[in-house]
């Protein structure tokens, strides 16, 4: 991505500080903007709701809370949606 390109916006969604550090570096590796990171799931649903962002990477799990129903929000939005998770795919329900 040159200079002149506008950076793409990934909204991060993640819980755990650990690993919301790591996405962080990867999304900043990459070259693009981060939004957030997002720990909690009203602030998260309202980012998803009102947010200026071109993608989103939200952990399933945010504190005992599933996250799909922010993901919903996003996608009716038209903005895709990527899940990090330890549950793998057979986490994730079907229409995701």
């Amino acid at each position: 991505m040159s200079t002149g390109e506008p950076k793409h916006r990934i909204l991060v969604v993640e819980d755990e500080a650990m690993v919301s550090m790591l996405l962080e570096d990867m999304v900043l590796d990459c070259g693009c903007e981060i939004i957030g990171p997002v720990a909690t799931f009203d602030r998260a649903l309202e980012f998803a709701r009102e947010g200026e962002f071109d993608v989103a990477v939200l952990d399933i799990n945010l504190g005992g809370t599933l996250s799909y129903p922010i993901a919903e929000v996003i996608r009716t939005r038209g903005i895709p949606v990527i899940f990090a998770t330890g549950y793998g795919a057979a986490g994730l329900l079907d229409k995701f």
